[in-house]
């Protein structure tokens, strides 16, 4: 089966045109969405009128749905909003980063669905990480191999500060992760760092380590690498965690916001993150000497 569709911008993203995601899919239809979503990252069905269970449907095309977040331990979706009791994440601007790069396998993909939104603001802002990496000074590329974050986000914590190990408790979640992500099936290299979450460069000194994640964090902003979602109330929105990372405009809070999350889980994170770990408890580190130039 062929969908209709449209590009969203040249370095990411479709519109499915006409597709109803409240009826069942039959397997055409279902194989053609995952091969949409492998070679454009980000998928947009606009105009659709989908309760929980709906949403859950197209997402499990792509993966198992998570539960590993107090959010979806509790319900089975949650709910990014400024206007439910049971909101979560609901204000304040979000810098650009992945979903869940403090645990071993990161998330494999987001719905997101658009209940209420606000008249502006508020819009998310994907950058294709793949074609940032692509585009950096090949001496840049050479220096990233080899390196590595510490990744870390305590969930009672305050989201909209960058995370550091002081004061962390010793059950935040911790890992570890390549600077540079290559994807074992197709031999493509994304760019890997989730800026927020970035305890520091475990091969760097300090001030070394912190000029690099400004670089990369700059660089994963250029608007030449990315997509503007301004948000319209039916839009489901499905995209790769992994190659793709997402940001979000503030927007003024008396207005309602409300998105319905589904996180889909990695079945083959083993295989896809072969050199992550889990930290248990925060990482003994001495600080590597600086190299003259």
């Amino acid at each position: 089966m062929t969908l209709e569709t449209r590009p969203l911008s040249p370095a990411l993203g479709v519109e499915i045109l006409g597709l109803d995601l409240s009826r069942p899919f039959d397997q055409a239809t279902a194989g053609e969405l995952v091969r949409l979503y492998q070679r454009h990252h980000l998928l947009l069905v606009r105009g659709q009128d989908l309760d929980e269970d709906d949403q859950i449907r197209f997402c499990e095309l792509f993966g198992p749905i998570s539960r590993r977040s107090p959010a979806m331990q509790k319900a089975k979706a949650a709910y990014v909003s400024n206007a439910r009791a049971d909101g979560i994440l609901g204000q304040g601007e979000l810098h650009f980063h992945s979903d869940n790069t403090f645990f071993q396998h990161p998330l494999k993909a987001i719905g997101l669905y658009a209940i209420e939104v606000p008249p502006e603001g508020g819009d998310t802002l994907f950058s294709n990480c793949a074609a940032v990496y692509s585009a950096l000074p090949e001496a840049l590329r050479r220096r990233l191999d080899g390196l590595s974050s510490y990744q870390l986000f305590d969930y009672n914590g305050d989201y909209n500060r960058r995370s550091v190990e002081e004061g962390s408790p010793p059950d935040a979640h911790r890992a570890i992760h390549p600077l540079v992500w290559t994807d074992p099936d197709t031999g493509v290299r994304a760019l890997f760092l989730s800026e927020h979450t970035a305890v520091r460069i475990n091969e760097l000194p300090i001030a070394e380590g912190e000029k690099l994640i400004a670089e990369l964090h700059d660089r994963i902003a250029d608007p030449n690498f990315g997509y503007r979602h301004r948000w319209q109330p039916g839009d489901m929105l499905l995209w790769d965690n992994i190659v793709l990372q997402h940001a979000r405009e503030p927007f003024d809070l008396r207005h309602k916001r409300t998105l319905r999350r589904i996180p889909v889980g990695d079945p083959d994170g083993d295989r896809r993150f072969p050199t992550s770990r889990t930290v248990v408890g925060p990482l003994p580190w001495v600080e590597p000497v600086a190299q003259p130039a």
